[in-house]
């Protein structure tokens, strides 16, 4: 734990730096979790990838491949650009990540998505990572038995879980709460809506689902909601671009790229959420990597 104490004010710098986004303490509870427990994680398919990459011996030392931009580190093709991964974790895709509804603070809270299967993103109810890992333990015991071999595999991570329980409460106390950490949030169809404030217009939730069986079975329709979108944002309202913009960000069709890309960027520029814009940015340029590995030494 001391190793990545003293670390963490320091991945805190490159992360801000880089990203624009400031890292809660909890991540590095983890980063020691993981440092000193793999092998006990590793039986939940659990490792440590994203930012928690910069808490590795030498991880400050890496850079994205090729000219790469760091921020498209473990950035999935479907991510939104509120998320930012720290952990993965299983089969079909599924990474977790921080929630940043507003770049100036803290993440919100922990989410979580399936890349190779729905791309959807959910949160998770811990309010730290080493509390998601302890939900993933109960999880598997609750599917799997509680008692007889798969007890005995999930011993040592229940353990160490149970060692950095004090490290991990005292990470979330010196952060204190997030800001927007009890405020009522909405959601789209495939996803978390950022928090917004009171003045940006109306997001059309409810009606989220039917937007995206149109921008896949009826053009004319598509366009209109864009064009209201647009019409929204130019007045100072960019709830619906952010929603439309997520939308078709997950959508991932062709045709809408453009479009999503501008709903989405003009969307977090009008809220002054200005980091998230450059991520979007970024990964709207680079959507099509091979490989979501951008680090490397």
């Amino acid at each position: 734990m001391a190793t990545m104490t003293e670390r963490f004010p320091l991945v805190a710098e490159r992360f801000q730096r880089v990203w624009g986004l400031r890292l809660p303490r909890h991540v590095a509870v983890f980063a020691a979790l993981a440092a000193s427990d793999g092998d006990a994680l590793s039986e939940l398919m659990i490792t440590p990838w994203g930012v928690t990459d910069y808490f590795r011996d030498g991880g400050l030392d890496l850079r994205g491949r090729d000219g790469l931009d760091e921020r498209l580190h473990v950035r999935f093709r479907r991510d939104p650009a509120e998320f930012v991964t720290v952990m993965s974790g299983g089969s079909d895709g599924l990474h977790y990540g921080l929630w940043y509804d507003d770049p100036a603070e803290l993440p919100t809270m922990i989410v979580h998505n399936y890349a190779r299967d729905t791309a959807e993103t959910w949160e998770s109810e811990s309010p730290s990572l080493l509390g998601v890992v302890a939900e993933e333990v109960e999880s598997h015991l609750s599917d799997y038995g509680s008692d007889g071999e798969e007890a005995e595999r999930m011993a040592p991570l229940i353990e160490a879980i149970e060692w950095f329980d004090a490290a991990d409460d005292a990470a979330l106390l010196a952060d204190g709460p997030p800001r927007w950490v009890y405020e009522p949030r909405s959601y789209l169809r495939v996803s978390v809506l950022p928090l917004l404030p009171p003045d940006a217009g109306d997001p059309r939730t409810g009606v989220s689902e039917a937007r995206l069986d149109t921008f896949q079975k009826d053009p004319a329709g598509a366009a209109e909601w864009i064009a209201q979108a647009r019409r929204e944002l130019a007045g100072g309202q960019p709830a619906l671009a952010l929603a439309v913009g997520s939308e078709l960000h997950w959508l991932d069709q062709d045709e809408y790229r453009q479009d999503g890309s501008d709903l989405l960027v003009g969307a977090y520029r009008a809220l002054g959420r200005d980091a998230l814009a450059e991520i979007a940015t970024v990964h709207a340029a680079r959507r099509d990597l091979a490989s979501v590995q951008v680090l490397a030494s």
